[in-house]
């Protein structure tokens, strides 16, 4: 196992060398294992350390209560007596954006196939640390933050809490994989820093980056972004490259089209997941993600669950709250579409805005969105709220606000 340094808000450092030999074999007396949460070292030290004996380490964020109850309720059973882990590594908890967070059940073998298949892309390239900017909870944190750095022999650089400057400086240092998500990576657009990082590699996942945003970034610091789209049960689906709008499958992953949505079959693809039970899952998944397949791969079009319909035209409630975080003002934006037959169009667009509402102005930001999506008319209403709660990953929680 290579070093793993964590760098406090304090300035501290802690730095250490992990004993990790290998994937435990499975014996009579396994037990489910909770990582603690105190620092991260300690974290990645429970979870290898659950890995290496046997154990089934639970995975979730603390801050996302029904996988935390979900998760603690499930530590107090055996998992001897349930048949569907019984070649179980791990379980993670999804994030749980819609209010419902499952266990997901994953193998060894479906966690070493994902990561040699991202070995293969990785094939040519060569750095000298891996800065995890991600929470190792996390399907992706957990791959690419340990799994895929312990296979390269990479130091782990992390620290308890970022900010964007600081990644742009560690990563200045020596030549870096930095694994982070879209909200670091908006976050750092917005800086005024003059720096070039041609020898960085960063990998985006959780949500993907509009094209633009992407070739923006590439060129505003001379580096090369790739982004990765998948899910916790699926594992990693497809990536794409700098501003490309194709999403290219991964090696050993088979991707169709399955009435608009995609479906998956690949060696990660999880075979059971946890809710209130164990439940088995057919080899093709078929997500909630619509897609247009193309020769190279495919497009995303939306996903069912954030796909609504204003004025007749369906639209993806994300694209419109990423088009309204443009206009000045406004930092961020949360948006819900109810549906009222006692209204004239029938429709109201409720959002739920974070920003300066002295500069917001009602009538012009309706016009935008009436230019900007096709002369839509509809009936709105804007809340200024002092944050919108998300995941540790970045997600936006939809169905909790704070005010």
């Amino acid at each position: 196992m290579p070093s793993v340094t964590v760098i406090f808000n304090d300035g501290g450092v802690s730095e250490e060398t992990l004993s990790f030999s290998g994937y435990g074999s499975r014996n009579p007396k396994r037990v489910f294992v909770i990582p603690d949460g105190t620092d991260k070292l300690v974290q990645i030290r429970d979870i290898m350390g659950a890995l290496q004996e046997g154990n089934i380490p639970l995975l979730f964020d603390p801050a996302m209560k029904s996988g935390d109850k979900k998760g603690r309720a499930l530590a107090q059973c055996n998992p001897e007596q349930y048949k569907e882990l019984e070649d179980a590594a791990a379980l993670f908890f999804t994030s749980g954006t819609s209010g419902n967070s499952i266990g997901v059940v994953k193998t060894h073998r479906e966690l070493a196939s994902e990561t040699q298949s991202h070995l293969r892309w990785m094939k040519e390239e060569q750095f000298e640390q891996c800065l995890v900017t991600v929470p190792f909870f996390h399907i992706y944190g957990f791959l690419f933050g340990l799994s895929l750095p312990t296979a390269l022999n990479l130091p782990i650089v992390t620290k308890e809490h970022f900010l964007p400057n600081e990644i742009l400086d560690l990563c200045a240092q020596k030549p870096t994989l930095c694994i982070t998500n879209p909200v670091f990576i908006r976050a750092m657009l917005r800086l005024n820093e003059e720096i070039t990082l041609p020898d960085t590699l960063f990998i985006s996942s959780s949500g993907p980056l509009e094209p633009h945003e992407a070739q923006r970034f590439e060129a505003k610091y001379s580096t090369r972004l790739v982004q990765l789209f998948g899910s916790t049960e699926t594992g990693g689906i497809a990536i794409r490259h700098g501003g490309d709008t194709i999403w290219k499958p991964l090696f050993g992953v088979e991707i169709s089209c399955d009435e608009g949505v995609l479906a998956v079959a690949s060696p990660f693809v999880s075979r059971s997941i946890f809710d209130k039970e164990f439940v088995s899952l057919p080899p093709l998944f078929r997500t909630t993600d619509i897609i247009e397949t193309t020769p190279d791969g495919f497009t995303i079009i939306g996903r069912a669950a954030e796909l609504v319909k204003i004025g007749g035209k369906r639209l993806s409630i994300v694209e419109i709250e990423r088009f309204i975080e443009t206009m000045e003002g406004i930092d961020e934006a949360l948006g819900t579409v109810e549906y009222h037959p006692d209204t004239l169009r029938g429709e109201v667009l409720t959002l739920c805005l974070v920003g300066e509402s002295d500069k917001i102005n009602k009538t012009i930001l309706k016009k935008a969105l009436h230019d900007r999506f096709g002369g839509i008319h509809i009936e709105s209403k804007i809340i200024m709220v002092e944050r919108i709660e998300k995941t540790a990953m970045g997600k936006k929680i939809r169905t909790r606000l704070i005010t």
